[in-house]
């Protein structure tokens, strides 16, 4: 009784925490406390920018991971979310550069882009209406504006944690922000 006095369970202990447990004595038990927290988010995030391939946002989550174990030595100097959704972005951007069906999702909009014309939005437009609408803006926009989209309004990173994964300046961010948002409202509001 008097060992486990000194020790805090894992349930208490920080992320930050649980990443130099696991560094120091590579534990597993801290590992898996990590993806027990993290996993389901991770999953989300993944699901939303992989249009929504369930099978597929589960080999990403699961590739995360195995990412954060095999590079857990390296882990210093930020919070362990940011980490781990620098690590998800930079495999969502790896997947964008190497896919063919980025060339194809670029050649659509290109050829429909004249053809599309701003949809407006009725006032009294119930919140289901709106999302469904805010995802077809979504899914019209190029990557990168999705993935900011995502990191900012789903995932609730701040600016500078944004600008760490992304890994450009606050202020760029800041900016792209503020284009993205302009242009959502414009899209989503009526004339």
């Amino acid at each position: 009784m008097i060992v486990t006095r000194f020790f805090k369970p894992l349930g208490s202990l920080t992320d930050d925490e649980l990443m130099q447990r696991g560094c120091r004595k590579d534990d597993d038990r801290a590992f898996g406390e990590l993806y027990h927290r993290h996993a389901r988010r991770l999953m989300g995030f993944f699901f939303r920018q992989l249009d929504r391939d369930k099978a597929l946002a589960s080999d990403f989550t699961q590739d995360a991971f195995m990412r954060v174990w095999t590079a857990r030595d390296k882990f210093t100097g930020t919070t362990f979310r940011t980490w781990l959704f620098t690590i998800a972005f930079n495999l969502i951007k790896n997947h964008i550069r190497h896919s063919v069906h980025q060339k194809q999702y670029e050649q659509f909009v290109a050829k429909h882009q004249a053809v599309t014309e701003d949809s407006k939005v009725v006032e009294s437009m119930d919140n289901e209406a709106f999302d469904r609408a805010l995802r077809q803006e979504l899914e019209r926009m190029s990557p990168d504006s999705r993935l900011l989209f995502s990191l900012r309004f789903e995932e609730e990173l701040s600016v500078p944690q944004i600008a760490e994964v992304m890994a450009i300046p606050e202020g760029t961010v800041k900016s792209r922000l503020h284009t993205l948002t302009q242009t959502l409202k414009k899209k989503l509001n009526p004339a």
